[in-house]
């Protein structure tokens, strides 16, 4: 099983903060939230855009794979290019959403 954690595109714009997975919640990054209720579930990928230093720095200080995406065409489009980049089956989870 492949996991897909988006954590690119124009996340962020709202806040100002292209960097919105790294935002603190109870003292670690929201992206760290989700990844620890995913971990030992199958491969890991931070799907993101080259835009996003910070997270591809962060990913790969953690040990997961990174997809970078083009970004031009919003998340249905980066969930696309994401998917071709690794084999299925796939689970996607937003980077943003901790549980």
């Amino acid at each position: 099983m492949n996991i897909i954690i988006m954590a690119g595109g124009m996340g962020g714009s709202r806040l100002s903060n292209p960097n919105k997975p790294l935002i603190d919640i109870c003292g670690k990054p929201i992206i760290e939230h989700v990844a620890s209720s995913i971990n030992g579930f199958g491969r890991v990928y931070v799907a993101t855009t080259i835009r996003h230093g910070e997270v591809v720095n962060w990913a790969r200080q953690h040990g997961y794979e990174i997809a970078i995406t083009s970004g031009r065409g919003g998340y249905p489009e980066d969930l696309l290019e994401s998917l071709s980049m690794v084999s299925t089956p796939v689970i996607f989870v937003p980077a943003d959403m901790p549980s």
